[in-house]
Order: C-alpha cells, then structure tokens, then sequence
C-alpha cells in the first residue's frame, strides 16, 4: 500500500506512529478481553489533538480506521457510538464549523457548480428538508446530523484535500491495510470453524456486526490491491512488492469468498464488468441506455420472470455452487423473500408519502404497518430490530420521497458518467489507474446497495463519501491541467 510517510514532517510522523501505536494497544486488549471497549476512548482523545495540530493528516487516518472500530450500542447511558473514530469524527466537524463561522467558508464556484457536488449538495438539503417533515422528528435529525458530518468531512473536506493527489493514496493505503487487519483477523476466527457457513454470521464481530456489513467493507480493498499488483512501479513502488500485493489480493478475494455474502460477489463482478466496459471505451450513455432498457424489459416482462425464477427452489447452502445458485430462489429462500418483503413495504410507503417521505432513519420503525400477513416470511418481525428495507434505494425512496431518491440516483450516474470521462480523456496514465479504483469501489457499493443499506455506518459512509470525493478532485485536476 502506499504508506508515504514522505508527506509529513518530522514532527507529524512521530505524531501518526503515537496513534497508531496507542490504537494497536487498546485494540488488542479490547478484542482479546471483549469488554473493554471504552479503553479506545483514549487513542480516540489523542486523534483529536492530532487534529488540533495536523487536521487534514488526522482525518484522513482516523477515516481509513473505521474498519476497525467498534460499536458500543451501551455507552453512556444506552448512547451509541463506535470508537476510536465517531467522537474524532464529531470534533472534527465542529473544528470545521467553527472555523468557517470564524474565518468565512472558502467558496469555489468551480467546485460548486460540479455536477457530483449539486447532487450531492442537492441530496444533503433534501434530507434536513424532509426530516423537518418527518414522521419521526428527532429520530429523523439525529440521522441526518450523522450523516451529514460524513459527507461535510469526507466528501466536501475531502475534495479539498485530495487536491493534493499524493494524499489520495495515502487514504488509499491505509484504509486498505487497516481492511487487511480486519480480514486477517476475521479469517483466523473462521478458520476455527473451518470456513463453515454457519459461523460466517457474526465472526468479524466486534469489527462488523454481521458477514453482509463485513463483505461490503472490505470490498472496498479489492480494487486498490488490483492496480497496485498489477501497475506495482506506477505508484513508487519495488517490482519486489508486486506478488506481496497479489497474494495480499488473493487472501482478501477469500475472504469475500468465506463470507458467503451473496450481493457481495455479485457486486465486483459488476465492477469488474464496468472495468472491462471501460476498456472497450463504451461511451457511458450507451451503459445508460441499457441499463433503462434491462428495466424496462424487466417490468414488461415481470410476469415470465418471476415465473422462471420461481422455479428455482435451491436454498443457502454451505456449498458455494448451491449458494450461488440460491440468489435467484425467491420461493423458499427466507432472506430473498424477506427481502421482497421489505421492498414492497418501502413501495406502499413512499406511495403514501411521495413527496417527502416517513422520514430520514424511520424506515426501520415504520414499515411494519405495510407488511400484508401472505407476504410475512419466517423471519419477518414487527418490532423493526432485523435489518432495515435491505436497499439504499428502496430505504432512501421510503425515508425521503422521489425527490431524496432522484437525487441520490442523481450521485450514483453522475460520479460513474464524470468517472468514464475521466477515463477516456485524463492524460495522466497514474490518474486514470486512480479512477479506476475509486470507480470500481463505488459501483461494486452501487450494485451491493439495491440489495442492502450500510451507509449509515462509519464503516461504510467513509469509504463512499471518500472515494466519491476523489473522483471530483480528479476531475477537478483535469480539468486545471487541460486549460
């Protein structure tokens, strides 16, 4: 990975190593004892001062360790927060807040009128706007505050900060390696149980709460292991560190593969199709056209459809064949038919609320309403404590309205249209390899969230908001560099 250490001083590489070595003592006492959590409340304290003296270097650390924190759903009196990286996240903001009350906030027009940024501006406002009409009121702000401090950090900051294109690698490497540590620690956990299906549930806790979360996080690792195996010298490194990168690859592919995540696998095969879509330099409207031609003939033809794959009875299964084979059973396969289940609950919402929505956060506590008794699966609950509507799409249309959806497909095409262009006319070879792994992370999150929402967690709101604000910043870089 690229540790580039070269970009700080002398002074803020004694401060890294100090938190790092602060983060690696709690850690291990935390998950070797399972009940000292609080303890990473003291690197968390050290982060901050960090912050204090190199702001940009401290988010971006603290931001390529959320893999590694851990939920405490009891702090302080049943208040959650994961640890180290929420409170850092919050100082952060408000030190952000502050200063721009303080000092005026830096406006770019340029940036401003970025097609990515008005979606993404547009989807942050719709929130707060569909919160004041919410269903739910303080569950609703709660969330979008959350939220929001995620996209103001890593996506807004972000940009700013990845303008210096050594420090997108830097996020880049870290993140990956902090991804590794979770997998080498979640592999030697399974092998245990010998890789067995059953055990996959819950076995990265106290990391990720569950093997879909943990799928899609470290995910995001693929793809940077991908360029960096295979363009080794492009990015500094010794020829020496090429089959390090792939065996490091192969083992995070493994993983993947153990977790018995189904969305997940067919999230990087869809990425890697939009890799070799890029490669044949297929325009991006012509990847638009079909994909509004695949629905259309989906809806057309719903009723063959769902006749053919009701025909499917394999249910999951500890063989991968058989496992693989159940993600089209949505006869006897209880989490599909949940997951249907669900679905249609955000549908019959949203057509009640259209506009706005139940609100931000409430789908969770209000769907259970629209559920209809013929629909009901063996695992389906009314007191909203099994997962959420298992789609940010479906989530975002119920919670928010068409508006809050339209916006949020609004940041989905714009990134991957800016991305394909990026591609297509970037000059700088290093650039481009770095589109392609910001791309290929974000869609790979695309196609995973028509089947789950994790974005509500550090583990994977950084990441996305992160990895999307390097595709502005790229873009931003062209753009300058093309003048």
């Amino acid at each position: 990975m690229q540790l580039n250490l070269q970009l700080l001083n002398r002074n803020s590489q004694i401060a890294l190593w100090l938190i790092l070595g602060s983060l690696a003592v709690s850690l291990s006492v935390a998950v070797l004892f399972q009940q000292f959590q609080w303890l990473l409340i003291a690197p968390a304290l050290l982060v901050v001062i960090g912050c204090l003296l190199y702001t940009e270097q401290a988010l971006l650390l603290s931001g390529a360790f959320a893999p590694l924190s851990i939920n405490q759903d009891n702090l302080m009196g049943g208040f959650g927060m994961s640890l180290p990286t929420e409170p850092v996240y919050i100082f952060l903001f408000g030190l952000l807040i502050f200063q721009w009350f303080k000092e005026g906030m830096p406006i770019d027009l340029k940036v401003l009128k970025h097609p990515i940024v008005l979606f993404v501006t547009a989807y942050g406002l719709w929130l707060w706007i569909s919160s004041v009409f919410s269903t739910m009121p303080l569950v609703s702000f709660k969330f979008t505050l959350a939220r929001t401090w995620y996209i103001v950090l890593f996506f807004y900051f972000g940009i700013r900060i990845f303008k210096n294109y050594q420090r997108i690698h830097f996020y880049f490497g870290w993140f990956t390696a902090f991804i590794m540590g979770v997998v080498f620690y979640t592999l030697i956990e399974h092998s245990k149980d010998g890789f067995s299906r059953g055990s996959s549930y819950g076995i990265s806790w106290p990391f990720f709460p569950d093997h879909g979360m943990y799928a899609a996080g470290i995910a995001w690792g693929v793809f940077v292991l991908v360029v960096y195996a295979f363009y080794v010298r492009q990015f500094g490194f010794n020829v020496a560190f090429g089959p390090v990168f792939l065996l490091l690859l192969l083992i995070l592919l493994f993983a993947v593969v153990v977790s018995f995540t189904r969305a997940t696998w067919l999230s990087l095969i869809v990425a890697a199709g939009v890799w070799f879509i890029t490669k044949l330099r297929i325009q991006f409207y012509w990847v638009l056209i079909a994909v509004f031609s695949i629905l259309t003939v989906g809806i057309i033809k719903q009723d063959e459809i769902m006749y053919s794959l009701e025909a499917n009875k394999q249910g999951s299964s500890d063989e991968l064949e058989g496992h693989v084979k159940s993600v089209s059973n949505i006869t006897t396969d209880p989490s599909n038919l949940e997951r249907i289940n669900r679905w249609k609950c955000a549908g019959r919402m949203v057509a009640q609320r259209p506009i706005f929505g139940f609100g931000p956060g409430t789908y969770v506590f209000q769907y259970a309403p629209f559920q209809k008794s013929s629909e009901l699966t063996l695992i389906s609950t009314h007191a909203g404590d099994l997962g959420d509507a298992h789609s940010e799409y479906f989530s975002s249309m119920s919670e928010t309205g068409f508006p809050g959806m339209f916006f949020w497909l609004g940041i989905v095409f714009s990134t991957v249209w800016i991305s394909f262009r990026l591609i297509y006319t970037s000059k700088n070879f290093k650039h481009r390899l770095t589109t392609y792994i910001a791309l290929t992370g974000l869609v790979a999150y695309y196609a995973h969230a028509v089947l789950n929402n994790y974005t509500q967690y550090d583990k994977l709101a950084v990441p996305f908001w992160a990895f999307t604000a390097v595709i502005v910043a790229l873009d931003l870089k062209s753009k300058k560099q093309a003048l």
